[in-house]
């Protein structure tokens, strides 16, 4: 296996087992580096969007039943490289299951968007989180 530099991003993407497409791109990103999911900024972003959270290590999740950017805790920095390096969504899913939205734990495969569709709950007219259901029928949170 490949080591990782301290400050480099690392990236994986993760397949569909239904249609073969990319259901993900997951990409670790080091503290002081912008979300790849928002670079280059575009004229219509608000500027400095992409470093927003920057202050911290971040997982940046792109595809899927949802995209989303969030923290990563010190204690959990290389192992989530690690779980990268070795193309493992079991691995990230194990660290929290938002690092891998798109995978099922019940079928231990991974979905693309169309494949594992996602929807809003609310509570109190707030937004609460997004659930998913697998090809399969298998319903969980994805993002809280």
């Amino acid at each position: 296996m490949t080591k990782a530099r301290k400050n480099t991003a690392v990236s994986a993407s993760f397949c569909c087992s239904v249609c073969g497409q990319e259901a993900s791109l997951v990409t670790f990103v080091p503290a002081g580096q912008p979300d790849p999911r928002l670079t280059p900024e575009t004229p219509d972003m608000p500027q400095g969007i992409s470093m927003l959270g920057s202050d911290q290590a971040r997982l940046s999740i792109h595809g899927g039943p949802v995209s989303y950017t969030i923290g990563v805790s010190g204690n959990k920095v290389e192992l989530v490289k690690a779980a990268l390096l070795a193309r493992s969504a079991a691995q990230l899913y194990a660290l929290d299951y938002q690092y891998a939205p798109f995978w099922c734990r019940e079928c231990k495969h991974c979905y693309c968007r169309e494949h594992y569709p996602s929807y809003a709950a609310y509570d109190d007219g707030h937004f609460d989180c997004y659930y998913g259901t697998c090809p399969k029928g298998h319903k969980r949170m994805l993002s809280d």
